[in-house]
Parts: C-alpha cells; sequence; structure tokens
C-alpha cells in the first residue's frame, strides 16, 4: 500500500469511528450513567490519522445537535477519502496503460 492509500484509509477510519461515537452518545441520551464519549484525532508519524476514544462528562444540552452535525461531517470526509482512493486507482490504471 502506498502513502496517498494508507493516509486517504486512516481518515476513512477516523470517520467511521467518529460516526460510530455520535451514534452511541445520540443513543444513549436518555441513559443517565451511560458516558458521553469522545474521538481525540492525533497526526500518525507515517501521515494520516491516529484516533482514541475518551469518556467525557460532559451535560451539554446542545450536544445531541453537534453530535449530529460532526456525524453528517464524517460521512463527506468518509466520501471525500473515498474518492481519493479511487482517482489514485485510475491514475494507477492510466500509467500501466501507457506502459503496455
Amino acid at each position: 500500500m502506498n502513502d496517498v492509500t494508507g493516509v486517504a484509509l486512516s481518515g476513512m477510519r477516523a470517520a467511521q469511528q467518529s460516526v460510530q461515537v455520535a451514534a452511541h452518545n445520540v443513543a444513549n441520551l436518555a441513559t443517565p450513567d451511560a458516558p458521553r464519549l469522545q474521538l481525540q484525532r492525533d497526526a500518525a508519524a507515517q501521515g494520516g490519522v491516529d484516533t482514541r476514544v475518551t469518556s467525557h462528562g460532559d451535560t451539554d444540552p446542545t450536544a445531541p445537535l453537534g453530535d449530529l452535525l460532526a456525524a453528517k461531517a464524517e460521512v463527506v470526509a468518509f466520501a471525500a477519502n473515498a474518492a481519493l482512493i479511487r482517482r489514485e486507482d485510475q491514475m494507477l490504471g492510466s500509467l500501466l496503460d501507457r506502459q503496455a
């Protein structure tokens, strides 16, 4: 796997985890003891994104709206990374066609 693919895949994994965290938070709104989760992102040494899920004691009443908006943004980020992988595949195919 080359660097572009690895970076795009790590972005897709981060987007997927963020949607899962948002879904957890929204699904547990009525559960008094359920912790709110938050996804922490850090730059990976080899490129891309490293993530970790942390528990968060926030009781902000606007948090569910933020979770839903974040999930929507992550769907767009996932699609952008997928488009990057598709374009890279097309470019590689074009280069191989020229060599053949």
